[in-house]
């Protein structure tokens, strides 16, 4: 199957927000955020994985991760790479994820991502509603690429 990458647009706006909400994630936001998320389609322009990042000075806290279960690991590392790339032309340096789940700290941390304490979260980044949401599960484990 052929797959290919882009950055989402305003015009994806709507297909992006209902890819998300079909996968019980919140699309909160993405109206201010749509040039930071990458998107997945497939030969006939379904979206089949996107991620997004957002925004807070030179840090940016990764959202909205949601991938078909048609994909291979190859094609998500390759979407990682992406959003680490987009992340970087804009100007953040610092990448932090919310994750509860063991299975996705190890392929992270094989992609360079460190696991941190949550008091060492830049209160700055303690804003953002997401994080503030996600940390509320006693078994989240944040994780940050610094490039």
């Amino acid at each position: 199957m052929f797959y290919q990458l882009k950055i989402a647009e305003e015009k994806d706006l709507g297909k992006l927000s209902g890819f998300v909400e079909k996968a019980g994630v919140s699309s909160e936001g993405f109206e201010s955020l749509i040039d930071y998320f990458v998107m997945m389609e497939n030969g006939e322009n379904e979206i089949v994985a996107c991620i997004g990042v957002e925004p807070n000075n030179e840090n940016g806290l990764l959202r909205s991760l949601v991938v078909s279960d048609k994909l291979k690991q190859a094609h998500i590392l390759t979407l990682f790479q992406s959003i680490q790339t987009l992340a970087e032309q804009k100007g953040i340096k610092n990448l932090f994820l919310v994750t509860n789940k063991e299975a996705s700290v190890q392929f992270l941390s094989l992609m360079g991502f460190k696991e941190i304490e949550r008091i060492a979260v830049p209160n700055q980044l303690l804003t953002l509603e997401h994080i503030r949401g996600s940390l509320e599960d006693e078994n989240a484990k944040i994780m940050v690429k610094s490039s």
